[in-house]
């Protein structure tokens, strides 16, 4: 964009923000069309919104019901919704209140203020306050089996849920993202630990108190301790529901206290609302303060971005691109509550959406903030024009790459987040799911076709292929997928290995009775392959059962992880391995000196050699072991 039409654009901008202020009754009009209609489509239990302008809100309402079984319906200024990680904005802000009064430097190494967690430091750098805010502390991630609990007598205190689940540093401090809810729990203790205060207490007292947040707290019902939740606003807390087939099945309170900072928050969309006017009004809002002007003008300003035509990390929020627009805001998700928050002050707007339904709330979430802006706003000046790309090389792009938020440790490895960059027509790319066409916008730079606000960049290695891209939202990285990283290639292998080691099985019954005089080596030989092929077999039809566990049913990925039938797999695979071991010791009968054909010598030799390498698959997966939390 030439400066010419950028001032063009910024003064519409500015027409529209001073000139143009959202008309109540179209925009309420506009979102119960919008909301109701994709909750109809989908099935969405519950929803509630809240939208800000002007330094008041313009719009609050509840859709459908909070409590579906007692007919009870959402209401924006009662229904407590689960927002997820936008409850680490709360944290955020507290850690920024820290810095201004001198108690907490963004710069430090965040060791000092954590002194009973020995924090990692494998690559000989320190982690900061800024690297956490960025999600640059080079954690792995994981959160299988422990991040949320059903069973309030599972929940941990927040100083040993850190101690005890810390994951391991895979990458030097402050380089690619990877999104980090440890790292947020870790900003939430040195909270407590510098205030002297519970992280919740911290909270009540000193960022949702000040500007009238009275329905919204990190505190949960049922626990027995300074963390339990008052039985007024836990009556008020909507049920989460989900969809397993035809039908709609409810769970009763999710917890998350153990990790409070990351994602504890349960709020109301009109108090969301008011957390939205405050960051608005640089920290204050209804006569309270938050932060002091520059200090929240700081917070909002971006610290770091993957790329120059990308949006980055302010201090704790995230950057978009809303309609042209640079927002900043925060996603959030827990076992069935989905959200969205963003914050545009070029056009003085606050949007907060949150819904109670797993596998429908993504329908009715999704680009609803871009809708609204849309609607009432000509394009921001973010939109960048295409260029000539006849002779753009689509090849150094293509092909699968893996986000870096993944686990590397532990037995999630076996969550693969491998995404697919492909050819589309007209020399573009193909990005998503589904795949959307994105076209070249600068060198290495592409943005959506159908959604400008989303934009890719890629970059080169030392080799000078491309090594990797940068997503719309800079909370990770791409990186080149292995072979190992293809889930495809993964489950395809062990597929037919399970084939294979059946059909040993399937040859050995049918060979019962036709099989000649063999030696004791012989018959070693060819009982421990039996025995290795039923133990594999075991091991991945354990494996099979408990991802169709999983699939059936998200609620087991948190809840029951690792299940008794995956418990057993990892058992068996054990024992497998062992046998996969004996099988070649014992090998020697069918490459030398043996009476057996020399096709039955090259099948005995194959399925020791299947045997090996998936020895060596699952080994690179951590399913050799127990490797879990």
């Amino acid at each position: 964009m030439n400066l010419r039409n950028r001032l063009v654009a910024v003064a519409l901008v500015a027409c529209a923000a001073n000139a143009w202020p959202i008309n109540p009754a179209d925009l309420a009009t506009y979102v119960d069309g919008f909301v109701e209609g994709r909750m109809s489509d989908h099935g969405v239990v519950g929803a509630t919104v809240s939208i800000v302008q002007g330094g008041r809100v313009v719009f609050a309402k509840g859709y459908g019901y909070d409590d579906l079984e007692a007919g009870r319906s959402v209401e924006a200024d009662r229904s407590l919704f689960r927002p997820g990680s936008i409850s680490k904005t709360f944290t955020w802000t507290a850690v920024m209140q820290l810095h201004e009064r001198g108690l907490l430097d963004l710069e430090a190494d965040v060791q000092q203020y954590v002194p009973d967690i020995e924090l990692p430091r494998r690559f000989g750098k320190p982690i900061t306050m800024l690297d956490l805010m960025a999600h640059k502390p080079g954690l792995e991630d994981s959160a299988l089996g422990h991040l949320f609990e059903a069973d309030a007598a599972n929940v941990l205190p927040l100083a040993d849920y850190l101690a005890s689940h810390q994951p391991q540093q895979v990458r030097a401090p402050g380089t690619l993202a990877s999104y980090s809810n440890y790292g947020s729990g870790i900003a939430g203790l040195i909270v407590a630990n510098l205030s002297g205060q519970t992280f919740e207490d911290y909270i009540d007292e000193h960022v949702t108190g000040p500007i009238g947040m009275k329905h919204s707290t990190f505190r949960e019902p049922r626990l027995s301790d300074q963390r339990a939740m008052p039985d007024a606003l836990a009556a008020d807390v909507s049920r989460g529901y989900i969809r397993i087939g035809a039908d709609l099945e409810s769970t009763d309170f999710v917890h998350i206290a153990q990790i409070a900072p990351a994602g504890g928050l349960s709020t109301t969309a009109t108090d969301m609302g008011r957390w939205m006017l405050a960051h608005l009004g640089d920290g204050a809002y209804g006569g309270g303060r938050i932060l002091e002007a520059e200090t929240a003008q700081r917070m909002h300003s971006q610290q770091s971005t993957p790329h120059p035509l990308l949006p980055g990390a302010a201090h704790g929020f995230i950057e978009t691109d809303v309609h042209g627009y640079r927002a900043y805001g925060h996603g959030g998700g827990t076992v069935h509550f989905l959200s969205d928050m963003v914050i545009i002050p070029e056009i003085d707007i606050g949007i907060f959406i949150s819904t109670n339904t797993t596998n429908a709330g993504s329908e009715l979430i999704s680009e609803f903030a871009r809708h609204v802006v849309k609607r009432y706003f000509p394009q921001g000046p973010n939109t960048l024009p295409v260029i000539e790309a006849a002779d753009l090389d689509l090849q150094k792009y293509l092909g699968n790459y893996v986000f870096t938020r993944r686990s590397h440790s532990t037995v999630e490895r076996f969550n693969m987040p491998m995404v697919q960059i492909g050819a589309a027509h007209g020399g573009r790319i193909s990005f998503g799911n589904p795949a959307r066409p994105y076209e070249a916008v600068a060198e290495d730079v592409f943005q959506s076709v159908d959604n400008p606000d989303l934009k890719l960049a890629f970059f080169a290695g030392d080799d000078g292929r491309m090594a990797g891209f940068y997503p719309p939202v800079a909370i990770m990285v791409a990186e080149r997928a292995g072979t190992l990283d293809n889930p495809q290639m993964v489950f395809g292998w062990l597929f037919l290995a399970a084939l294979v080691f059946l059909c040993v099985l399937i040859g050995a019954f049918l060979r019962r009775k036709r099989t000649g005089a063999q030696s004791a080596g012989e018959r070693r030989a060819a009982w421990m392959v039996y025995l290795t092929a039923t133990a594999w077999i075991i091991t991945l039809a354990g494996i099979g059962v408990a991802f169709a566990q999983i699939s059936t049913d998200v609620r087991n990925v948190f809840f029951d992880f690792p299940s008794q039938v995956f418990r057993m797999s990892l058992t068996a695979a054990i024992i497998a391995t062992v046998l996969t071991a004996a099988a070649v010791l014992t090998m020697r009968p069918a490459i030398a000196g043996s009476s057996w054909s020399g096709m039955r010598r090259m099948r005995h030799i194959l399925v020791i050699v299947v045997a090996l390498v998936t020895v060596y698959v699952l080994y690179r997966l951590n399913a050799i072991g127990y490797h879990y939390f």
